[in-house]
């Protein structure tokens, strides 16, 4: 299963079924590993009460991140008990609930994962807030971007934090690329490329829901590369058939685009970015950075495809090692993100995601959805 099939998948008011084998191995290493979770390791760092809803694959890889983020899983919900149960299992201090009012009112949490279909976000995190919970919530964070400006605004109010888990952002790859932006020159164009096999078996009906879905990931990244907010009403989509967008935009003077199939394959996930000095090529899938220089000359260009090709094999199998001594063998960038919103609600840090980011890419999602003709 490839990183985009768990979405829609979880077991949480879904049939679909969740893959119950992808992290065994992952989960089992440190079956034994789990230590009483109490209010606090040290008063400079403690460890948050974290419970996680939905416990398909994505509740899987949320528990496994919120471990390694010092986090002490105390309670997982599912409609589906016997998934909640065969996840709570791994983690000694947690409890497994079939309803999630049952968990909120015997637990006491410092952070819920909300891990989800789309459509139950709005309900389980307006909930939560009113529990006096902070959130970490599947992409995307609601439906709408008035449901997500209304659970920020009711956050506010409690003085609580909510994150997305627009994760690519904080990807090795992607903090490697900024290291490289220096030595493309100006900034011409971005170029985000999704094939997933995310939709395969479903109907065509969910192909579009799982598009568009996809889009806060190549959103959240142009945030990154651009250090700002993006015009909400910059761009044009076309929708060929279903499971398929193409997506242009602009932002000041860089162009954009995102192309996302739910049918192409082989499965990509990928950015460039092309500069007038050279271009930077993302590989999200396994979270490694290229460089190609923009210098013209007939040798080069004659040997371009051959160093192009070291570059990457270098580049991935660097990190590949670097992925397995850290055992994260899928979600790049999960860990990373979950660690620095923990680090916010210990030391009051400010958030790794911005209320104004992830309502603006909500936004974007909405005028898409909307020129895409999608009620």
């Amino acid at each position: 299963m490839n990183i985009w099939e768990a979405f829609n998948r979880d077991s949480y008011f879904m049939d679909f079924p969740a893959n119950k084998t992808e992290m065994e191995l992952e989960i089992d290493s440190r079956k034994n590993e789990e230590k009483f979770v109490s209010r606090s390791k040290s008063t400079s760092n403690p460890v948050l009460r974290v419970g996680i809803v939905g416990a398909g694959l994505m509740g899987k890889w949320h528990a496994h991140a919120a471990h390694k983020a010092s986090g002490g899983i105390v309670c997982v919900a599912d409609t589906n008990q016997n998934q909640a149960v065969q996840l709570a299992k791994y983690y000694r201090t947690a409890q497994s609930f079939g309803d999630l009012r049952e968990m909120l009112k015997q637990k006491s949490l410092d952070v819920l994962h909300i891990c989800t279909p789309t459509s139950s976000h709005y309900a389980i995190a307006e909930l939560a807030l009113q529990t006096n919970i902070n959130l970490f919530i599947e992409k995307p964070l609601a439906l709408t971007a008035a449901e997500t400006k209304h659970l920020y605004d009711l956050g506010a109010e409690n003085n609580l934090h909510l994150c997305p888990a627009h994760q690519f952002a904080f990807q090795h790859c992607v903090q490697k690329a900024k290291k490289m932006m220096p030595r493309i020159g100006k900034i011409i164009h971005l170029q985000a490329t999704v094939c997933s096999a995310g939709g395969a078996g479903l109907t065509d009906k969910y192909l579009d829901s799982i598009a568009f879905d996809i889009l806060p990931h190549p959103l959240s990244l142009f945030q990154t590369f651009l250090n700002g907010q993006l015009s909400e009403e910059a761009w044009d989509i076309s929708r060929p058939q279903r499971g398929e967008l193409r997506i242009s935009g602009y932002a000041h003077d860089v162009s954009l685009s995102i192309f996302v199939s739910m049918n192409a394959r082989p499965t990509v996930n990928s950015l460039q970015i092309i500069g007038t000095n050279g271009t930077i090529h993302l590989d999200l899938f396994h979270d490694f950075a290229v460089l190609d220089r923009g210098k013209v000359s007939k040798g080069r260009k004659i040997l371009h495809p051959f160093d192009s090709a070291v570059k990457k094999f270098s580049a991935a199998t660097v990190n590949l090692a670097r992925r397995t001594v850290q055992f994260e063998s899928a979600y790049p960038g999960l860990r990373q993100l979950v660690k620095n919103f923990y680090q916010t609600i210990r030391e009051g840090a400010q958030p790794p995601i911005s209320p104004a980011q992830a309502i603006n890419i909500a936004s974007i999602r909405d005028f898409l959805i909307y020129r895409a003709g999608i009620n």
